[in-house]
């Protein structure tokens, strides 16, 4: 690399500025703390020059470290152990800062989503105010308003089709939702009504009954009284529900009947579980690091490999894991979701990986490493089965 203009030997003194140790002309850093030997002073060139030379002499690390990291399973871990740890990134620091970037990205793709959602909303409040028809060819869906009750011609199958759209999105959804729950004419919707009451449970719960009760024993019982109204009624909006079923329309109600409606469209799309796992999921599995280590430690016990060591391997093969996830969402982003490879890589990339991964740093047989994957996969899908319960739960109470 091209020495910086502050580095050359003209500026170079005999005691480092920062701690006042004593150098020789031919230090180019002083061997105390590590600072460059010069005495010229700073100008804007030299600030921004030693800047990118900094970026790319310390990426220099970062990107043999990936490098070697895609394409040479367990070969970084090898090295690390083995001492060569100026040449690669610290495996706990690039694991926090590629989980951070990835974490990033998914902000980046929510934000980008609601903003498209927020344009969406001025082009829908547009129709209604001209009582036109529209178009939203990012998400080849069309918009028909009735002209005598201005009423949104869409069922509840073609709302659930928009909020699969990536670009559409649910806030749209709702909000036609809503216009159509105060757009019905009275008689129209007594009608409705009075059909769908026929097949709703007769053992209706009032608030009164819900005041009277004890706390556990009312929210099972508000639980499943909502979940079997919103089976009955496909009424997504919580205020209008709860205006139909004479609840107070407080917060607390609120919240329940929203997460029934998310566990119903849950059970009917599974794909909505990735948007409440995956901004989770680096935060989970820097937890279950330690305990998924303990377990490689007791299964290579008679290994002379150290727990520290393992640690290290475990935290780049999920680093491996997270750099893929962000060239995967890269891809996605640049095909417009048309291409998304996640199962490939969890069904046929990841599991090829970790066994190689196996191979290479504990340096053991085929059939040995063979059986021992399979061991530590069921141990990891158990651990991550859990996890994932664990974090829909916490995913569903905030959401």
């Amino acid at each position: 690399m091209k020495p910086t203009t502050r580095s050359l030997i003209k500026y170079r003194g005999e005691e480092c500025l920062n701690c006042s140790t004593p150098l020789d002309v031919e230090d180019k850093y002083c061997h105390q703390c590590g600072q460059l030997n010069s005495k010229k002073q700073l100008a804007l060139q030299d600030f921004f020059g030693e800047f990118f030379s900094n970026i790319f002499s310390y990426d220099s690390r970062i990107w043999r470290t990936i490098k070697h990291l895609l394409f040479k399973p367990g070969y970084v871990s090898r090295q690390f152990i083995h001492g060569k740890r100026l040449s690669y990134a610290n495996p706990f620091r690039f694991f926090l800062s590629v989980c951070i970037i990835f974490f990033l990205m998914i902000q980046l793709q929510n934000f980008v989503k609601i903003f498209t959602e927020d344009q969406i909303e001025r082009a829908v409040a547009e129709v209604k105010n001209n009582d036109a028809a529209t178009d939203f060819s990012g998400g080849n869906i069309s918009v028909d308003l009735d002209d005598d009750n201005n009423k949104v011609q869409l069922t509840e199958e073609e709302l659930q089709e928009i909020e699969g759209k990536p670009i559409v999105g649910k806030y749209i959804a709702k909000k036609i939702r809503k216009g159509q729950a105060t757009a019905v004419a009275a008689d129209s919707l007594a009608v409705e009504e009075s059909k769908k009451e026929k097949d709703f449970s007769t053992d209706v719960l009032t608030q009164k009954d819900m005041d009277s009760l004890g706390a556990f024993s009312s929210l099972f019982k508000q639980i499943k009284f909502y979940s079997d109204f919103y089976k009955a009624h496909k009424i997504a909006d919580p205020a209008t529900a709860l205006a139909q079923m004479e609840h107070d329309n407080s917060p607390y109600n609120q919240s329940v009947y929203e997460k029934n409606v998310l566990i119903h469209r849950i059970s009917t799309d599974p794909t909505i579980l990735v948007d409440i796992i995956l901004p989770k999921l680096p935060v989970f599995l820097f937890l279950f690091t330690p305990l998924l280590t303990l377990f490689l430690w007791l299964l290579y016990i008679r290994r002379d490999f150290t727990y520290m060591e393992h640690l290290i391997f475990t935290f780049n093969t999920f680093t491996f894991t997270f750099l893929c996830m962000i060239l995967i969402t890269l891809i996605q982003w640049l095909s417009w979701n048309y291409i998304d490879l996640t199962a490939f890589f969890f069904w046929f990339i990841g599991p090829f990986y970790l066994y190689k991964s196996l191979r290479h740093f504990y340096g053991q047989k085929r059939l040995k490493t063979i059986i021992k994957f399979f061991v530590i996969s069921f141990i990891f899908v158990a651990g991550l089965l859990f996890g994932g319960i664990l974090l829909l739960l916490i995913g569903i109470i905030l959401y």
